[in-house]
């Protein structure tokens, strides 16, 4: 089994990660509903085989997106883990 999409809600935004099967590539779309002065939609491509520690700092980003606030290290941790699914 492989997971391929997830789909991730906070109450201030959501996101998408995603990784065609074969594909060298995972794609992050986070969506805030209420931008105000932030861009209401960000986009990464991502290596597959992207460091660990690149990768939490984009699940920091997303996270605050998310969620509205910036968060605790447990709080990042949470779309941290489902991020490294898609890795190679």
């Amino acid at each position: 089994m492989r997971t391929t999409r997830i789909e991730l809600e906070g109450d201030h935004g959501s996101v998408a990660i995603e990784r065609q099967p074969g594909s060298a590539t995972i794609r992050i779309d986070s969506i805030i509903r209420d931008p105000g002065k932030e861009k209401a939609w960000m986009t990464w491509q991502l290596p597959a085989r992207i460091e660990d520690e690149e990768l939490f700092k984009v699940a920091q980003i997303v996270q605050r997106r998310c969620d509205g606030t910036t968060g605790t290290n447990s709080m990042v941790h949470d779309y941290f883990r489902e991020m490294q699914r898609f890795q190679s």
